[in-house]
């Protein structure tokens, strides 16, 4: 039978191939293992130290107590994120404690690389997992000391509940400031208002709208008043008229020839009825005809410019003078009181007139005084409100960030992966030395064993010289392994070193 080809080599001829090749397991294998905890302990830690903050509701009940901040629950993270990791904020924080003591940095640059070492993840507020939609975040700080990074992320933390709690009383603070300068300054135009209606009822006091019924109810009062007063003006000019006559028909003078003849009624009369009986040149006639004469140049020389005798002595006249005064008296008080009630008539009347013109001003005022009330007192209500709305911020009440899990000082660092950097040489001296392994017999042009043979029909194969150390060769051999041993012993006291310095950090 003839043979096309060789036979492949066993499970047997693959160790012989790795006992040959042993030269590339030993050195690139090892390096790879030693180079990959090398840079797994030589290259500078990063320890990632985290708080988780719960972004909690307001426990009271909104119907109760209104708060006069409005919140974002979905964006309120983000909004505090950007206003306490800035620049001027961490400046502050790097002047009271460094996080980088042994960097070349200014606070500019150290306040810099805080904001570049931290991020912020929403997370399940009960299983710490990243979550989307939360009210709950972890705030991760990296540093390359592990003390420093869990005091820089406490401290970070503690702004962040701080500056939610300042900033919530700034808010409801500066809306019952708002307020109160809006109630003052309504307050100030409602005294300019008042100021104002003041002075124009002073100057239209009388004529205001509201005084429109008692205006025309004082008319129609002098009115009545004033009709009464003529009649009593008739009856006393008909009583003066009356006592005028009489008056002039009684003597002021008494004659005391004759006690009989006192007043020219008398006189006249006694002078008729003498007439009657006596012829004109009786004594009698002649005697009433001289009384009456003198009666009548006595009343006419002694009559005053209101038609009453100064120098009157006879009671009867004195008694009907003065009756006649007090009539002309009483005329003149209630002429006087009947020309006041006109001019007060008119005077009502010229209010009543100027009432339309008037209450356009009036009205205009006592809406805009109207208006300037109910705004001061909706602001009123806001302010209370605003004021409760403050000390309910400043007791905490309202929303506000609570800290879940406070910082703590990591054991392992974060960056780099030192397990997987020792995986990766595992593997990569693995794969490495596998491929020198198939690259060296490929490119092999010795023949070792039968499976290297070409074949030669049905040719047997006789026999096989196996391959002989001698006394050379094993000092060689011993010599190689002992300069691989000190090596790899010298790699792996300073690898040793370097992970010793790297886990007593």
């Amino acid at each position: 039978m003839n043979r096309t080809a060789s036979t492949e080599p066993g499970m047997g001829g693959y160790l012989a191939i790795l006992r040959r090749r042993k030269l590339y397991i030993g050195t690139i294998a090892p390096v790879c293992i030693l180079l990959g905890i090398y840079l797994a302990f030589v290259i500078t830690p990063q320890y990632q130290a985290t708080a988780t903050i719960l972004l909690e509701p307001s426990s009271v009940d909104p119907k109760v107590v209104t708060t006069t901040v409005i919140s974002y629950s979905n964006e309120q993270i983000e909004i505090v994120q950007g206003r306490v990791m800035t620049n001027e904020t961490l400046k502050l924080l790097v002047d009271s404690y460094d996080p980088y003591p042994g960097m070349q940095l200014t606070t500019h640059e150290k306040a810099q690389r805080i904001i570049e070492d931290t991020t912020v993840e929403r997370v399940d507020p009960v299983t710490l997992k990243p979550l989307q939609e939360s009210n709950a975040f972890s705030l991760h700080y990296r540093n390359p000391d592990k003390e420093r990074a869990a005091i820089v992320a406490g401290k970070l933390a503690q702004l962040f509940l701080t500056y939610n709690q300042r900033s919530r009383q700034q808010a409801a603070a500066g809306a019952a400031t708002f307020l109160s300068t809006q109630a003052q300054d309504v307050s100030r135009q409602m005294r300019a208002i008042d100021e104002e209606l003041k002075n124009f009822k002073n100057q239209h006091g009388d004529a205001l709208p509201e005084l429109a019924q008692r205006n025309e109810a004082a008319i129609d009062r002098n009115q009545h008043e004033l009709e009464n007063l003529e009649q009593e003006i008739l009856r006393a000019e008909e009583k003066e008229s009356l006592l005028a006559v009489q008056l002039s028909q009684t003597s002021p003078q008494l004659i005391s020839q004759s006690g009989d003849l006192t007043d020219l009624p008398t006189v006249r009369a006694k002078l008729a009825e003498a007439q009657e009986r006596y012829t004109p040149d009786h004594p009698e006639v002649k005697r009433l005809k001289a009384a009456l004469q003198m009666l009548s140049s006595q009343q006419s020389s002694g009559v005053s410019a209101n038609g009453i005798a100064a120098n009157a002595t006879n009671p009867a006249y004195l008694t009907v003078a003065s009756q006649l005064r007090s009539a002309r008296n009483e005329i003149a008080g209630l002429k006087a009181q009947a020309a006041r009630n006109r001019a007060e008539s008119g005077q009502y009347e010229q209010m009543l007139r100027k009432t339309p013109s008037v209450e356009r001003e009036y009205s205009e005022i006592m809406r805009r005084r109207t208006s300037l009330q109910t705004t001061y007192q909706q602001i009123q209500d806001k302010l209370q409100t605003a004021n409760i709305a403050q000390n309910f911020e400043e007791a905490q009440g309202g929303e506000r960030f609570t800290l879940v899990r406070a910082p703590f000082s990591p054991r392992l660092p974060v960056y780099p992966n030192r397990i997987g950097l020792i995986l990766l040489g595992f593997v990569l001296g693995g794969v490495l030395s596998g491929i020198a392994i198939v690259i060296a017999e490929a490119g092999d042009p010795l023949i070792r064993d039968a499976t290297d043979l070409p074949a030669f029909g049905d040719a047997k194969l006789l026999a096989n010289i196996p391959f002989i150390t001698n006394t050379w060769d094993r000092r060689r051999q011993r010599l190689a392994f002992l300069s691989w041993a000190a090596a790899y012993a010298l790699a792996v006291c300073c690898v040793g070193m370097v992970v010793l310095r790297a886990l007593t950090k």
